[in-house]
């Protein structure tokens, strides 16, 4: 049986046109956006009548490529007793970037085998997206209220547009 060779959509525009229309299509700068909260009272994640408080985490610049994300979290909700989600995204797509994912363990998380963030994968709606315009990054509470003063740190690792 014959063996068929394929060209990647990238390959071709780059190597077999040689057509570059955006900066991020042959090697830009990489550049991570760091964030990182701290949860304060009130926050609520869905267990009080299905409200859903969100957090802006950051800024993802018009034309940058996200190619990456690094997340950690405290175990968020230990100390209340219960489990609760959190996912990432933005105004267009709430989990854009990160499916809901837990985070209840001493060690912290998202735990790698339940939600969105399994083995440190970028959610594929956020694979490769780049914004038209600046866009701020969301973290959406869901299921249950956080606990005060846990943290959720990380960064995106994006490739300059510009």
């Amino acid at each position: 049986m014959a063996v068929t060779n394929r060209n990647s959509v990238l390959y071709t525009k780059l190597y077999v046109t040689k057509s570059i229309g955006n900066a991020t299509d042959l090697r830009g700068r990489v550049v991570p956006i760091p964030f990182k909260h701290t949860v304060v009272s009130g926050e609520t994640g869905g267990a009080s009548a299905l409200a859903r408080d969100t957090v802006n985490l950051c800024v993802i610049p018009a034309d940058y490529m996200v190619i990456g994300l690094h997340v950690s979290a405290e175990n968020l909700w230990a100390s209340a007793g219960v489990n609760g989600t959190f996912s990432i995204g933005d105004a267009g797509v709430i989990d854009r970037y990160m499916l809901a994912a837990e985070s209840y363990t001493t060690t912290g998380g998202p735990i790698a085998t339940e939600g969105g963030l399994r083995a440190g994968q970028l959610n594929f709606a956020g694979q490769n997206y780049i914004p038209s315009s600046d866009t701020i990054v969301l973290l959406e509470w869901r299921v249950a209220n956080p606990t005060v003063g846990k943290i959720v740190r990380g960064a995106f690792v994006t490739i300059a547009g510009a």
